[in-house]
């Protein structure tokens, strides 16, 4: 073939090029791809396969020509045959005589029906040069048995594997996108679940926040009213794992918690096993949720509380300037269907501060990983016990971060001030 018949086969070469570059479908892609290698060289068949399970096997994609159906999707070992030896000496092959060569080993498109008469045979080379497949041309017609349409095929396929490539970077860009799309939903959802006023309490200041360490976290604190008079409940939990499966059962325990201190506000025991049962039941096995409840009753000054294999409370004495360790505790919820947990009541006077929070707290953590601690942390409180509510929050949250000195963070922040004013 002379250089002056190859100028409308370069300008189809364009053409298809053009093509492969304006579909951003793989599966339209991928037929194209195959269409236009068969079209290109006027052959019986075609077929693309692609490297597959770490480069070990070669899949085949969307072959043309009989026996499609029974050959779409199988594999061969990437050292199999004369696609195989492409793959591995990464050179494009133009055969003559198919049947008489020794790399032939009964390609998947040989069927009774169908015998491979020659063949054109390319690797798939992306702009990085990796191979990530091959493409082939079976039963060519004559006048394109030649070394110039096999430099041109080869072109061919490098553009497809290029094309290949970018569509599967936007795919990846796509679901990107959409994973931060739902992300970005998923945390403006959880943002709502948590106080959205701080109550007013009479003769008491509360405060508390959480800061997730990724976009949606697994903490979860709330102020939950109780219908008796003069009372009113405190929760930290802190459920297993992070992100959006921890969130969604926070979410859970939010709800159940809710309802179940609404229909029990005389036994908050009650309301925690009950709890603790529809946690078990809906749960996978591998997640639980540790929790401390507080039950405050305004009126006489007196807290109850209910630990579910969480962080010990804290309250700090004014008139000694002292820590107290709230240590009455039982087992984590949602481990097993029925639990035993155990009721502490004790006063709280003037000036008193409770604080209940999660270990994101105390297991902060600075550049040399070192932990903020549970002592570092008892010390804080007792050098900021002056403060406001609302300051003691703000200073803790920057006292926090200072330590962290540009450390990520490692687990979810979550705490609940409560002082006492008069």
């Amino acid at each position: 073939m002379s250089s002056l018949d190859l100028h409308p086969t370069i300008r189809l070469l364009l053409d298809i090029v053009g093509k492969f570059n304006s579909t951003m479908d793989p599966s339209r892609l991928l037929n194209d791809i195959i269409q236009s290698a068969k079209g290109m060289v006027e052959a019986e068949a075609s077929s693309l396969f692609l490297l597959s399970d770490g480069g070990k096997n070669l899949e085949l994609t969307i072959p043309t020509g009989p026996a499609t159906a029974e050959v779409s999707g199988k594999k061969i070992a990437s050292d199999h045959g004369i696609s195989g030896w492409v793959v591995q000496h990464q050179q494009p092959v133009l055969i003559t005589d198919v049947q008489s060569d020794s790399r032939f080993q009964g390609e998947l498109l040989s069927n009774p029906k169908f015998q491979s008469r020659n063949m054109i045979c390319v690797p798939l080379n992306n702009n990085q040069g990796k191979t990530i497949g091959v493409l082939q041309a079976i039963n060519i017609k004559e006048n394109f048995l030649n070394e110039e349409m096999l430099g041109l095929f080869q072109t061919l396929a490098n553009q497809a594997a290029t094309a290949l490539e970018n569509v599967h970077i936007k795919q990846q860009q796509l679901a990107a996108e959409l994973v931060n799309k739902e992300l970005e939903v998923a945390t403006e959802i959880q943002a709502r679940f948590f106080p959205q006023q701080t109550p007013n309490l009479e003769g008491y200041e509360i405060a508390g926040c959480s800061i997730p360490a990724k976009d949606v976290g697994g903490d979860y604190y709330d102020f939950i009213p109780n219908p008796e008079p003069g009372q009113h409940g405190f929760v930290v939990a802190d459920v297993t794992g992070k992100g959006v499966p921890a969130s969604l059962l926070m979410a859970t325990m939010r709800a159940t918690l809710r309802a179940n201190i609404q229909n029990n506000p005389n036994d908050i025991v009650q309301a925690l096993r009950q709890v603790n049962g529809d946690i078990y039941r809906d749960s996978p096995v591998d997640k639980f949720i540790t929790s401390i409840y507080c039950n405050l009753d305004y009126h006489r000054h007196e807290i109850s509380y209910v630990n579910s294999g969480h962080n010990p409370p804290y309250i700090v004495r004014a008139d000694d300037s002292r820590i107290e360790e709230l240590e009455q505790g039982g087992v984590m919820l949602g481990i097993m269907e029925e639990i035993d947990l155990p009721k502490a009541t004790l006063s709280i006077g003037k000036g008193d501060i409770l604080m209940l929070f999660s270990d994101g707290v105390t297991e902060a953590t600075n550049p040399s990983g070192e932990l903020f601690s549970e002592e570092s942390f008892e010390q804080w409180l007792l050098d900021h016990n002056q403060l406001s509510a609302e300051e003691m929050k703000k200073a803790l949250l920057e006292t926090l971060q200072v330590y962290a000195n540009g450390s990520p963070q490692s687990d979810d922040i979550t705490f609940i001030i409560v002082k006492r004013t008069n």
